[in-house]
């Protein structure tokens, strides 16, 4: 018994010593993986987080440095904007003609978008509220969450505007954002003015 004991005990330690090296060799670092940000069990979201916005990507998308020097990419929860990076179907935002005025006005829209959110955030401290419903992280790995500045959602100001429509996922906030664009909609502004 004491030898296979200790022959566990080589074993785990063997073990541990390929992994850590075997980390090493692939240039990945313990420190390295970001586990700040935990994923969602069951209802609970992960906590609220303060972050500096440091880049507006677009009008829905904003990189963001954490207080420990971290970055992170965020998609902002239950929006969707016009690309500017990219090209937007006018078949996306419901009564846009399919033509070459209806993506000039969209393209026009989405620079106007990504100016609302520079105005509002960029250098900005902010909080990064997470939904219950929603998934922690999204496509391409990016944060999903809303921004709040100033006690109000980011996210929710851009539909009311009319700069985004409603992102037709799954979010507690869903009923509110769809009043929001439905009033947008309807003294046409923004992205309705297409």
């Amino acid at each position: 018994v004491p030898t296979a004991v200790a022959g566990l005990g080589y074993g785990v330690v063997c073990w541990a010593l390929l992994f850590v090296g075997g980390a090493g060799a692939l240039g990945v670092e313990l420190g390295d993986v970001d586990d700040s940000i935990p994923a969602v069990s069951g209802t609970e979201p992960p906590v609220d987080r303060q972050a500096t916005v440091v880049e507006v990507v677009d009008g829905d998308t904003v990189d963001v440095e954490f207080a420990d020097g971290s970055f992170d990419t965020v998609r902002l929860l239950g929006v969707d904007a016009p690309e500017t990076r990219g090209e937007t179907y006018p078949s996306e935002f419901e009564g846009v003609p399919n033509d070459a005025v209806g993506r000039r006005c969209l393209t026009e829209s989405g620079a106007a978008a990504t100016a609302f959110v520079e105005r509002a955030v960029e250098d900005e401290t902010v909080t990064l509220r997470f939904d219950a419903l929603a998934p922690t992280r999204g496509d391409y790995d990016r944060l999903l969450a809303y921004v709040v500045v100033d006690g109000a959602s980011l996210n929710r100001r851009l539909v009311a505007a009319g700069h985004a429509r409603v992102y037709d996922s799954t979010f507690e906030r869903t009923e509110a954002f769809y009043a929001a664009e439905t009033e947008a909609r309807a003294g046409s502004g923004g992205v309705w003015s297409c």
